[in-house]
């Protein structure tokens, strides 16, 4: 999935891990996990419906859809 952040613009991929309910993000080469209500700061950009679904069971529900959402398929 591709997250954006709303305070400068900048697009991140992400991964919710299966067993966990913590959301990674990438910016380059470092990672950190994101807090549920961090994710207010941020919109969704891209992904797969189980992963909508997942979300939404780990508590990420700040995290909304951008205007330019799109749905992928599972690799």
């Amino acid at each position: 999935m591709t997250l954006r952040c709303l305070l400068d613009g900048l697009l991140l991929p992400a991964v919710l891990s299966f067993g966990q309910k913590e959301l990674t993000t990438y910016d380059g080469e470092e990672k950190f996990a994101m807090e549920a209500m961090e994710a207010v700061y941020y919109e969704l950009v891209s992904a797969t419906p189980e992963e909508l679904i997942r979300l939404e069971q780990a508590r990420y529900r700040l995290l909304r859809r951008a205007e330019d959402f799109r749905t992928t398929r599972a690799e």
